[in-house]
């Protein structure tokens, strides 16, 4: 095929659609479950206690649907960077909403600081490719129950797709040698397909309480509840 022909023609998505339709459908009832909790929580902007909020936590559903439509086309490591895009930014709707000081310098003599404070004064510390690993540094203060397992090994799995790295230029071969371009559906890369997709299964399946919780805690005092993340 044409480098044009990829470019400007529609590729069908039925043979993956029709591999994989278990674990589509139950990414598609999770992410519904997900858009469902974003409207009840943050249906009002004007009634959240921190900015960014809000916009953090849709850049968690969007990027998280996207990378589940790149990956059903094919393109692994777009859709592994997209997905680290949301692993981050749900990592600064938990931190910015925290209810408790959190330690984001490495140093041995550092202290806990306001998250939402230290974000609003630019603190490099509080950059959005240091968001997992603050979030994962400080999950007990944050409340993230059972949850740091997942996030850093989805950390570490999706590191890979972020760069020009031995991990992403394998995802443009096929066994046989030969080079793909721009995504397509193969047979030879169903076990890749399948290692992405369980990684975006767990994700889905941790998401609407996540957002919950973030959504309680990021509502008017008269309306905020503690709940635990995770």
């Amino acid at each position: 095929m044409s480098i044009r022909n990829i470019l400007v023609t529609d590729r069908s998505v039925a043979e993956f659609c029709s591999i994989f339709e278990p674990e589509i459908t139950v990414i598609t009832n999770l992410l519904e479950q997900s858009e469902s909790c974003f409207e009840r929580y943050f249906s009002e902007p004007e009634k959240q206690k921190y900015k960014w909020v809000r916009e953090f936590t849709f850049m968690t559903i969007e990027s998280l649907v996207t990378a589940t439509r790149l990956m059903i086309e094919g393109h692994i490591n777009a859709s592994g960077n997209t997905m680290r895009i949301s692993y981050e930014s749900l990592s600064l709707a938990i931190l910015l909403s925290a209810e408790r000081n959190v330690i984001i310098d490495k140093s041995k003599k550092a202290k806990p600081v306001n998250f939402y404070k230290a974000y609003e004064k630019g603190n490099s510390n509080t950059k959005a490719h240091r968001a997992i690993d603050n979030v994962l540094s400080n999950a007990d203060t944050l409340g993230l129950i059972e949850g740091g397992e997942w996030l850093k090994q989805a950390k570490n799995f999706y590191n890979g797709y972020s760069h020009a790295s031995i991990m992403a230029m394998g995802s443009l071969m096929l066994p046989s040698g030969k080079s793909i371009i721009a995504g397509g559906f193969y047979k030879e890369k169903l076990d890749l397909y399948k290692d992405h997709l369980k990684f975006i299964v767990r994700y889905a399946n941790h998401l609407p309480k996540l957002i919950e919780a973030v959504g309680l805690r990021n509502l008017t005092n008269a309306l905020n509840g503690t709940k635990p993340v995770g």
